[in-house]
């Protein structure tokens, strides 16, 4: 028999390493209690997504080099499986119908950006009459809104309440942050074509909420809340560190873990509420974390994600930084059945808008 040449035993021994430490990566979030050490998770979260594909790589690459070793990576897929179903939806050929179907409620859910859009030259009336427009055209019966922001001057540019008012006669804003001197105010909005009989404001401690509103369809009494969680609060010169690699990245970390761990106080407290319900629950925002983040685990545990139920890809809802980011999301409790469920570019925020077709089950 042929002796191995030593660099080919210390390559394997690398490879069993590399293998070994990439599964404990991925399985991290299993193992060690998501509260202590959550900022772990956050970046973890982040890259899951490309250690998979390595993993799949040395899946395939063991299969045909040495069977038995693959076993470390087919174990890794099946023990961390609800890590790994949430990156894709597998429902292809689920076109959204340009009309609902009878008994059904459309939502749509958008991080619009404060109306800043991604075209500079536009003007703020033309974009706030484009943004609206977007989201009319799909007829939604309710709309969620996240970094909204107007004024309350009648036929003022920036009183972007005036384009949905006549449509949507029903609302709740938080009003999470305002400018007294120009009565200007900005937050998370609610609106619905059906009467809203009730609202709620829980904020955090950061100013912003989640904010829900209890409204009356016909017979039936539905709640509806939507929420915006910590971002980063990137500044320019924290992008162009990131993309300049000589530039110190601390500022950048540092911000990130500080993130991590206020979404976690606030995944707590929007799982909290969220699950005292008693009326059929569609919750929307922008949690700006990823599916395989303790924050949407700690809020969807038991909740549908309408991505999941009808959408196909990776689902990525965010512009910046990685092509395939989803952090916003709609979710419902089982008392709905997800019918459709899609995405559209409109250039017109960082975000894309997300919208959904729910039909409420007969109790």
């Amino acid at each position: 028999m042929a002796k191995k040449s030593p660099i080919r035993i210390a390559g394997k021994k690398i490879l069993i390493v590399l293998n070994i430490l990439i599964s404990i990566l991925i399985l991290y979030p299993l193992f060690f209690s998501p509260t202590t050490l959550v900022w772990v998770n956050g970046f973890l979260g982040l890259i899951i997504p490309y250690l998979l594909v390595f993993e799949l790589l040395l899946l395939f690459f063991w299969l045909v080099a040495k069977p038995i070793i693959a076993s470390i990576s087919l174990l890794t897929m099946i023990i961390g499986w609800k890590f790994i179903y949430v990156l894709f939806g597998w429902h292809p050929g689920n076109a959204f119908p340009k009309n609902k179907k009878a008994n059904t409620i459309r939502i749509i859910s958008w991080n619009v950006s404060g109306f800043n859009g991604n075209q500079i030259s536009t003007t703020l009336k033309l974009r706030t009459q484009e943004i609206a427009y977007s989201i009319q055209k799909w007829s939604p019966d309710i709309i969620c809104m996240q970094e909204y922001n107007t004024n309350e001057r009648p036929n003022d540019v920036a009183n972007h309440a005036q384009y949905f008012k006549e449509q949507y006669p029903y609302s709740y804003f938080s009003k999470d942050y305002q400018t007294k001197e120009l009565a200007y105010y900005s937050g998370c909005i609610i609106y619905s074509k059906y009467k809203i009989i009730d609202v709620q404001r829980f904020p955090y401690q950061n100013k912003e909420s989640l904010i829900a509103a209890t409204i009356l369809k016909g017979d039936d009494t539905i709640r509806i809340y939507t929420t915006h969680l910590a971002s980063y609060r990137f500044k320019q010169k924290d992008f162009d560190a990131i993309d300049d690699a000589t530039k110190n990245k601390w500022g950048v970390v540092r911000k990130m873990k500080h993130a991590f761990e206020e979404r976690a106080i606030q995944a707590a407290m929007v799982e909290k509420e969220i699950n005292n319900s008693p009326y059929p629950t569609i919750i929307t925002g922008d949690f700006n974390d990823v599916p395989n983040s303790y924050t949407y685990h700690k809020i969807g545990n038991g909740w549908q994600d309408a991505f999941l139920a009808k959408g196909f890809g990776f689902g990525a809802t965010y512009l910046g930084l990685s092509p395939i980011l989803r952090i916003d999301y709609i979710l419902a409790n089982e008392k709905w059945e997800v019918k459709s469920w899609d995405q559209t570019d409109e250039n017109l925020s960082d975000h894309h808008m997300i919208m959904a077709d729910l039909l409420l089950k007969k109790q």
